[in-house]
């Protein structure tokens, strides 16, 4: 479509990368590039199951990040309004350290471009994973609202963040906002909470931009998460938020099935795109060559029982009581 533009990205340079990163650490992934760990690496998370070294790490990690900041600058300049980088999403990744499958924080980069020519950047995760270094780079600043939707610490990495409980500090109070969600949360449950957490918080915090993270691995077949969510949750959610975004940088971030994300994605720039998929014609390709179940961008209904569906409903309305009760009021949100 000719409204459409492709990029390609240079990799992010050092200097930009040093905006969050530590020269220490960043020195040894450079190092790492080669692909042959020392063990005095696993004190900066390199080398582990996760965030194992290999030749091209750096390379590959450095070009993610520049994707997303090449996203963050067309925004900036006004080129584009809306940018899709799937490759983006690395929200584990700490000043100085690797974690989660992650080395390079783009989106922390992209928010201090964006703050630092004082943009109000409202964050907004949806992904099994909580972005638990996105958090923590902002946790004490106002600028930014950190709104993250994720499957319970309780039963999943990073398992010591995400709660609802945490708010913000000093300044920052109020500006970070979490709705951990239980085992088995289906669609009824994620937009219910959604559509009571997300519209009031990004109604009252008025961005001037925001970066959605827009994971695959909440989906209900996902082997890593213990989600029942179908692909309608992200494209729902998705469309929640353009309503309110005056620009939008979207991110891929997690998902551990390539039939899942390229799906889910695929469907997500269709709706950034104003288009509605032409199922027929997926319907006839995917059943003929993949099976009913990828017959269509969009998942067909995933059957949850109605006992779990209730006890879910019940603990996510507990956990919305208490960003009502102890949040709201910092943000003079009325209930």
């Amino acid at each position: 479509h000719d409204w459409v533009t492709i990029y390609t990205p240079n990799p992010a340079s050092t200097d930009e990368i040093l905006t969050f990163h530590t020269e220490d650490y960043i020195n040894l992934l450079k190092k790492a590039n080669r692909g042959v760990p020392q063990e005095d690496w696993l004190r900066y998370g390199l080398g582990t199951t996760e965030c194992p070294v290999y030749e091209g790490v750096y390379n590959y990690h450095a070009l993610a990040a520049g994707s997303t900041l090449l996203g963050a600058s067309l925004i900036e300049e006004a080129k584009a309004d809306i940018v899709f980088s799937p490759t983006g999403g690395f929200h584990h990744a700490g000043k100085d350290f690797a974690a989660g499958f992650c080395y390079i924080n783009d989106i922390v980069l992209a928010i201090r471009k964006w703050i630092g020519r004082r943009r109000r950047v409202l964050y907004v995760d949806i992904d099994a994973h909580h972005g638990d270094q996105v958090q923590a780079a902002f946790y004490n600043i106002s600028r930014v609202m950190c709104v993250s939707f994720h499957e319970s610490p309780k039963t999943l990495f990073p398992f010591k963040t995400g709660f609802e409980t945490e708010i913000g500090r000093g300044r920052g109070k109020g500006y970070t906002v979490n709705v951990p969600l239980p085992e088995n949360t289906s669609d009824d449950e994620f937009l219910w909470a959604f559509k009571k957490i997300f519209l009031p918080v990004a109604k009252a915090f008025k961005p001037d931009v925001v970066l959605a993270v827009l994971g695959a691995d909440v989906l209900f077949s996902d082997p890593i998460s213990h989600l029942q969510l179908t692909n309608t949750s992200v494209s729902k959610a998705l469309e929640t938020i353009l309503q309110i975004s005056p620009k939008l940088l979207a991110l891929g971030c997690g998902g551990y099935v390539l039939e899942n994300i390229a799906r889910t994605w695929t469907l997500a720039w269709a709706i950034m795109n104003g288009l509605q998929p032409n199922e027929e014609e997926a319907a006839l390709f995917g059943g003929m060559f993949w099976g009913d179940s990828l017959s269509s961008l969009n998942d067909r209904p995933h059957f949850v029982p109605d006992a779990v569906k209730k006890a879910v409903k019940r603990d996510l309305q507990r956990v919305v009581r208490g960003i009502e009760k102890n949040l709201f009021p910092v943000l003079k949100i009325k209930t």
